[in-house]
């Protein structure tokens, strides 16, 4: 790697930013806890991930690094993004293996070869075994489960180390040489290959980005969105900790399978409002978040009132003796007879109440409301337990037995 050339825009110093830098703004607790509202990380884990998957699809026909094989190379024939195929991910959760974004086949030396690379937008959290010859190793035991998937990769062919591909941009080598970050890089230099992150087009397509300008146009740092990338993911953190504002909001204090879409024109109107005369952009995201904490209050005695009624230990209880009088001894977890039993109550208490929508000027009345439907519901919580039982031990003897319903 490099050396770090100069870098004004992480040495940008600023009151308006927390901590006073760009680089202590951005790994501020209090700011990343905010944005996580609005799911920024997982945003920008799967923007680089499509932007990864864009470069690497142009390595096929070059040479590329291997760590650890001073003056090896990895000849590239062909590049396979395992992250599109959500089966993928699924039969690895299952069977407790890692699944890196990408892999590298190809050849070394003349010996066929594969070898795994994963998107990091921070390389502090990358770890030299999610790469490693073991993973790939792991993966291609799914070969007969996936072989459009894994067809190309020669059973024979050698594992090497994998490599890591982040963002060429000053917090990456900043945290390369652990003077930044949460947590203590650990990967070597040849375990990571740097990418040019062209700021607008990274964020422009992410929703709620619209927000990023009133904001910046706060602060007026001596330096854009469009030059910078770690401006751009300061600003970005703060639009997405926006939409989780709003979004807390407005979704209904009685949840029952709500998916809330975001009106970004909303955020972007009201980030707008908000932001006008403000002392910084930080400050704007405190105060709407405060703001909306009375709304958060309102939701979490909603759902305490609208909890279901029965304690674990009754409930095991119950299970036990209804899995008895169907003799057998497969009793499902509670947890499934909880969520299942949890989904109909609470589809019951929406039908009976609504959704409440917020905020609700006399919250004792609402309660009072959803307490008195969830009485009417009681007496019939025994059927449903038996009923979800029930279901659970049928659907686990099919299962078991190979037989389709």
């Amino acid at each position: 790697m490099e050396p770090l050339p100069l870098m004004t825009d992480a040495t940008i110093r600023s009151r308006a930013l927390p901590g006073g830098d760009l680089v202590r703004a951005l790994f501020d607790r209090n700011v990343m806890g905010l944005a996580d509202r609005g799911g920024a990380s997982n945003l920008v884990g799967d923007r680089w991930a499509d932007l990864v998957a864009d470069e690497a699809s142009t390595w096929a026909g070059s040479l590329r690094p291997v760590p650890g094989a001073a003056g090896e190379m990895l000849q590239v024939e062909r590049v396979e993004r395992l992250d599109a195929t959500p089966r993928v991910a699924a039969l690895a959760s299952k069977r407790g293996l890692q699944n890196p974004d990408i892999l590298l086949i190809g050849e070394r030396g003349g010996h066929p070869t594969v070898q795994a690379a994963d998107a990091k937008f921070s390389v502090e959290t990358a770890r030299a075994k999610q790469v490693s010859p073991e993973v790939v190793e792991a993966l291609l035991g799914l070969r007969d489960e996936l072989p459009e998937v894994f067809a190309a990769v020669d059973p024979m062919a050698d594992r090497v180390p994998g490599i890591f591909v982040c963002p060429d941009y000053p917090l990456t080598h900043l945290m390369m040489t652990r003077k930044q970050g949460i947590v203590r890089t650990t990967v070597r230099p040849d375990e990571v290959v740097l990418v040019h992150a062209d700021p607008g087009r990274f964020f422009a397509p992410i929703e709620g980005s619209g927000a990023m300008e009133p904001l910046a146009i706060v602060d007026r740092l001596p330096v854009t969105t469009e030059e910078s990338l770690l401006a751009a993911l300061y600003y970005f953190r703060l639009a997405r900790a926006a939409c989780g504002c709003w979004l807390d909001a407005t979704r209904p204090l009685l949840a029952h399978n709500d998916h809330t879409a975001l009106d970004e024109a909303a955020v972007v109107a009201e980030t707008r409002s908000r932001s006008f005369g403000a002392r910084d952009a930080y400050a704007v995201i405190l105060q709407w978040n405060d703001d909306v904490e009375q709304v958060r209050r309102q939701r979490a005695a909603v759902d305490q009132v609208a909890q279901i009624p029965v304690m674990n230990k009754d409930l095991r209880a119950r299970v036990e003796q209804i899995c008895t009088s169907l003799g057998t001894e497969d009793q499902p977890s509670l947890n499934q007879v909880r969520r299942r039993l949890t989904g109909w109550w609470r589809g019951e208490l929406r039908d009976r109440v609504g959704p409440i929508a917020p905020p609700v000027s006399d919250l004792p009345s609402e309660l009072v409301r959803v307490g008195a439907a969830g009485r009417e519901l009681e007496p019939m919580l025994s059927a449903q337990i038996e009923r979800v039982v029930t279901e659970l031990v049928e659907a686990s003897h099919i299962g078991s037995s190979g037989v389709q319903a």
